[in-house]
C-alpha cells in the first residue's frame, strides 16, 4: 500500500511538469510568432516611410521654388534630372535632382559640366529615377526603391516649364 502511494505522488509531478512544458512551449511559441510579426511590420513600415520621404522631400523642393522658369527636365550622369533654376547676385545657379550609383542626389552649382555626378549630395537609396513634363503645370515623377518598389508622383506646379538645358 505503501508503494501505491509513492507511484501516485510520482504520476502528480510528472502530470505538473508536463503540464509546466506545454506552457513553457506555447510561451515559446507566441514570442517566435509575434518577433516574426513585428519584424514584417517594421520592414513595412520602412519600405512606407521611404517612398513618403521621397515623395514629400521632391514635392517640398518644387514648393520652395515655384516661380516662372525655374523648373526643367534634362539629364545628368547617366539618366533624367529634374533641375531647379535660381539667380543669385546675377548668377544663375541649378538644383539638380538625379539618380546616381543607387541613390537620389541633390547637386547645388553653376557648373554642372566640371563636377562628378557623384559629387551630388545623397538623398536616399533609389535603383530608378525618371521625370517627364506632362504640360506647362504637371510633372511625373516615377521611382523605384531600394526594394523593388515602383512608384508614381504627379506633381503640379503654378508657374510653367522652360524646355531643358
Amino acid at each position: 500500500m505503501h508503494f501505491k502511494n509513492e507511484n501516485r505522488h510520482m504520476v502528480d509531478v510528472l502530470f505538473v511538469l508536463s503540464l509546466f512544458c506545454v506552457f513553457a512551449f506555447s510561451a515559446l511559441m507566441l514570442v517566435i510568432i509575434g518577433a516574426d510579426v513585428y519584424k514584417k511590420t517594421a520592414a513595412h513600415m520602412d519600405t512606407n516611410y521611404a517612398s513618403r520621404i521621397s515623395y514629400a522631400y521632391l514635392s517640398e523642393k518644387i514648393r520652395q521654388s515655384d516661380r516662372a522658369d525655374s523648373f526643367s527636365v534634362g539629364t545628368y550622369g547617366d539618366g533624367d534630372a529634374f533641375m531647379i533654376g535660381e539667380e543669385i547676385n546675377g548668377t544663375t545657379y541649378y538644383t539638380y535632382l538625379y539618380q546616381y550609383d543607387g541613390k537620389l542626389r541633390e547637386l547645388f552649382t553653376n557648373t554642372p559640366e566640371s563636377l562628378n555626378p557623384s559629387a551630388g549630395q545623397v538623398i536616399m537609396d533609389c535603383l530608378h529615377f525618371s521625370v517627364s513634363p506632362l504640360g506647362d503645370h504637371l510633372f511625373c515623377f516615377s521611382m523605384t526603391s531600394s526594394e523593388g518598389i515602383e512608384t508614381t508622383l504627379y506633381v503640379s506646379t503654378r508657374c510653367s516649364v522652360s524646355s531643358g538645358q
